[in-house]
């Protein structure tokens, strides 16, 4: 699916970022680390995280434009706001007040 999709990419048929989200889902499926960092999971503060890790931290964000994907901390940033916000009863429980952000 990943090579029919990047075809339809050259074609103008389809988004880049369809294409990063899916190839982090596989990575994410066969247990390895993905490269953009679109698959999120949570930390026991909250803090959206990658799931099972980044490919090259480093160089995240250049690869995330490169496929019209919002910077890394701009996105995480609005997960974990998002998961706060719907889970915010069992935070305060927890004692925490606010959303932890990346800076």
């Amino acid at each position: 699916m990943l090579k029919e999709l990047a075809k339809e990419i050259d074609k103008n048929n389809a988004e880049k970022s369809n294409y990063a989200m899916l190839e982090d889902r596989i990575a994410i499926n066969l247990n390895q680390k993905q490269r953009f960092g679109s698959q999120a999971t949570y930390n026991k503060a909250g803090q959206a995280i990658p799931k099972n890790g980044l490919i090259d931290s480093l160089n995240v964000d250049n690869l995330r434009i490169n496929y019209n994907l919002p910077p890394f901390k701009e996105y995480y940033n609005s997960l974990t706001t998002n998961h706060f916000e719907m889970n915010k009863d069992y935070y305060f429980k927890q004692g925490i007040k606010e959303p932890k952000l990346y800076q």
